[in-house]
């Protein structure tokens, strides 16, 4: 249990976020060379046995779950506390985040739960009858929930269901993006499908040969699949035609990192690729790459598994900094904008490019 109520706990994250500052076991030196620089600092309140299982960055706020399934949520322009809640009991299953207009929402356990961005209170936290676990997606007036019944659940924004699609594979849904025209989901069997977004109407359908673990990224109006079938795959979101095809040799469990000058796909004992949006030919390969953490122009940030930055130059193709982050717990992309979110123990330093 919390040794603080919750009136106490946020008061103790404002103080710790506007007025604390830490020793960041990071090179200074080594940030000004890379013509990097910190942006700021701050903290959550974690018990002595608590640790950070999840940091994920969504719209303007930066997301930290810990191992007891409590949620914090910070500003990412300036640090300032939001909300923090308990998401879920212990144990259960706590998706990412997804925001849209003024609140988030996230599938907890089995409920879906949003939260006010202004006021940082709990709007509502209702059971779903059918099970789901991943990111839903939203709209102005609908919610998509990917159904592991196999359905993709549509309701209204009062969970008032408008009507559910069965996949031509009975697998389970695995994940769905949506705007306000349509939606593109995908199957555990290797089905991506394009869907009216108001009417249960198919617009169009990409079959891959192997399954489908991975959340689908999307740039645009371009669809990247990453598949376990061991290749990465540019879609037209439009129509659904192949645009390239990337093979990796290794089963694909994580979603690209894709911004509209470079596309990066982590593949195990492999590294990290980085691959021509417009081609899809390879540019450079990191070996000991993980996980991106941001993007700059023609400047990539890598998290390696030595717990060491790299500093890539995607027009040379050639690493050009390595920073130290020994002590960094809990890392996450950033595809947005340019700033690195990164965490040691339960101190959050935002790090950003140099202005120029």
């Amino acid at each position: 249990m919390r040794t603080y109520n919750l009136f106490f706990l946020f008061i103790f994250v404002s103080i710790t976020f506007l007025q604390t500052q830490y020793a960041l076991a990071i090179d200074k030196k080594l940030l000004n060379e890379a013509k990097l620089d910190i942006s700021w600092q701050s903290a959550v309140a974690l018990n002595p046995d608590e640790k950070v299982v999840r940091m994920t960055v969504d719209g303007n706020n930066v997301y930290v779950l810990t191992s007891s399934n409590y949620l914090f949520c910070l500003d990412r322009s300036e640090g300032k506390a939001i909300f923090s809640i308990t998401a879920a009991a212990k144990y259960l299953p706590v998706s990412e985040p997804a925001e849209f207009g003024n609140a988030v929402y996230f599938i907890a356990g089995n409920n879906i739960v949003a939260v006010n961005l202004t006021s940082g209170e709990e709007v509502f936290r209702n059971k779903l009858s059918y099970p789901i676990q991943a990111k839903p997606a939203v709209n102005a007036q609908k919610y998509y929930f990917a159904g592991q019944d196999p359905y993709l659940h549509v309701t209204d924004h009062n969970l008032f269901q408008l009507f559910k699609v069965h996949t031509d594979d009975r697998s389970n849904v695995t994940s769905v993006i949506a705007n306000e025209e349509k939606i593109v989901f995908a199957t555990a069997e290797g089905r991506v499908y394009a869907m009216d977004a108001n009417q249960p109407i198919k617009r169009w359908q990409f079959d891959t040969v192997g399954a489908l673990e991975a959340a689908l990224t999307k740039v645009e109006d371009s669809i990247y699949v990453s598949g376990k079938d061991t290749n990465l795959y540019k879609l037209n979101g439009e129509n659904g035609e192949l645009e390239w095809k990337f093979y990796t040799g290794c089963f694909l469990s994580t979603s690209a990192r894709a911004t509209s000058r470079m596309v990066y796909q982590y593949a195990p004992n492999k590294g990290m690729y980085a691959i021509d949006p417009n081609t899809g030919k390879r540019v450079w390969l990191l070996a000991d790459g993980v996980e991106m953490l941001a993007e700059n122009e023609d400047t990539a940030y890598v998290f390696d598994k030595k717990n060491v930055c790299v500093v890539m130059d995607n027009s040379t193709a050639e690493p050009i900094f390595t920073i130290n982050l020994a002590d960094v717990t809990a890392y996450t992309w950033n595809p947005y904008d340019s700033k690195i979110y990164i965490m040691e123990g339960k101190n959050i330093t935002c790090i950003e490019p140099m202005q120029k």
